[in-house]
């Protein structure tokens, strides 16, 4: 099995750091699996690998889709047996915070007839028009075994599952508990930190993306990509595209900091119960032998 291990935690937890040194120790490449890094040109505000990570470590399903079309687990699933048959003698590390995708290429995929493009559409708009709550509440209602862990902030994912509802008249819920596929389990790795230390460092990087540039970034897609394309659902860009002046950048960006700490809570939630893994403590990375503790744990599970 070429793909090793997977390293996967919440966002801004520090995975980047940890993956490329495993990555150049193990002679791997990286394969993301992050629903929002795959699109082109939404670089700042998705935490895309910086020029110098992608010189330094190969990097797969980062920054190559076009912002209007849609990628779901299925695709993702696609994508990463295909890499896998045209490289069967290269290493891979899997490594992102969407757990889903990992959960879908290890257990396989629920037989989902394909549904009406027009459905997601229609729903994605209605999010655009201020209409996620009205969403949650729609989805809480019509399929509560899939809106479990599911926050009210997660558009993505209450697109999913009202989009299977109104396509195919069956739950989410019940067509999961019909997987095929799956490549089997590997060793997964799951990232910690004190959960205060965690949001401060979500906190200190929108502030840093902010410097980088992710307003500018937001401008210059909304002239080129439709404001109705998938891309923009990621977090954050349609909350600043909101700003008309200068004295609204403040009290946005504390949103969308409140957003991304609420995200990373989701994600704590759902590696916790949903996938095997072993934790790695990363409140103990300044000690002197922390990497070669974390060397231990996965070479022991390979």
């Amino acid at each position: 099995m070429p793909i090793l291990f997977a390293l996967v935690g919440a966002t801004g937890i520090g995975k980047s750091s940890l993956s490329l040194k495993l990555a150049e120790h193990f002679n791997a490449e990286i394969i993301g699996v992050d629903s929002r890094q795959i699109y082109r040109g939404f670089c700042i505000g998705t935490a895309q690998p910086d020029r110098e990570s992608l010189a330094r470590v190969k990097h797969h399903l980062v920054d190559f889709l076009d912002p209007r079309e849609t990628y779901s687990a299925g695709s993702f699933c696609r994508d990463v047996k295909k890499l896998l048959e045209e490289n069967p003698t290269k290493n891979f590390i899997l490594v992102g915070g969407t757990g889903l995708y990992i959960q879908s290429l290890m257990l396989g995929l629920p037989q989902i007839p394909e549904i009406p493009n027009h459905i997601r559409k229609r729903l994605e708009q209605t999010i655009i028009d201020g209409g996620l709550d009205t969403l949650y509440k729609k989805a809480c209602i019509v399929d509560p075994e899939a809106m479990e862990k599911v926050d009210a902030n997660h558009a993505v994912r209450i697109v999913r599952i009202l989009e299977v509802y109104e396509g195919t008249g069956r739950k989410l819920s019940d067509y999961q508990k019909e997987r095929v596929g799956g490549i089997g389990e590997i060793p997964v790795f799951w990232l910690q930190r004190d959960r205060a230390e965690l949001y401060r460092r979500i906190d200190l990087r929108v502030d840093q993306m902010i410097k980088d540039g992710w307003i500018e970034e937001c401008v210059e897609q909304a002239k080129i990509v439709p404001l109705d394309a998938p891309a923009w659902l990621s977090l954050g860009y349609r909350e600043l595209l909101k700003a008309q002046k200068p004295s609204e950048i403040a009290s946005i960006v504390e949103e969308v900091k409140k957003k991304t700490r609420n995200y990373a809570k989701r994600q704590l939630t759902w590696f916790r119960w949903q996938v095997k893994n072993v934790p790695i403590e990363l409140d103990l990375e300044d000690q002197p032998d922390f990497f070669e503790n974390v060397l231990k744990k996965v070479v022991n599970s390979l």
